[in-house]
């Protein structure tokens, strides 16, 4: 079973893509909102995942493997390199 954690904020349209996005593909998906944490979720995941400029919403990670926005979960769509990730 494929899962999912996405970080997003309430009004970021991007964050709406990528859930429709994730949803579409039958990936389940655990939401974790920043409105009010997003300084300490940009510190945590780019701690986490060795990336040095996390600063935008949504940021995806599919089976444990970091995606990052919603353009990165798109382009791998598209280019079926997200096959690669789903089991």
């Amino acid at each position: 079973m494929n899962t999912a954690v996405i970080y997003t904020m309430t009004t970021c349209p991007y964050c709406i893509k990528a859930k429709k996005l994730l949803k579409m593909l039958n990936i389940n998906f655990e939401e974790i909102n920043c409105d009010s944490s997003f300084d300490e979720m940009c510190s945590d995941l780019s701690r986490k995942y060795n990336k040095s400029a996390i600063s935008t919403v949504p940021q995806i990670i599919i089976n444990d493997c970091y995606i990052g926005g919603y353009d990165n979960l798109e382009q791998m769509y598209k280019t079926k390199k997200l096959d690669e990730i789903l089991k």
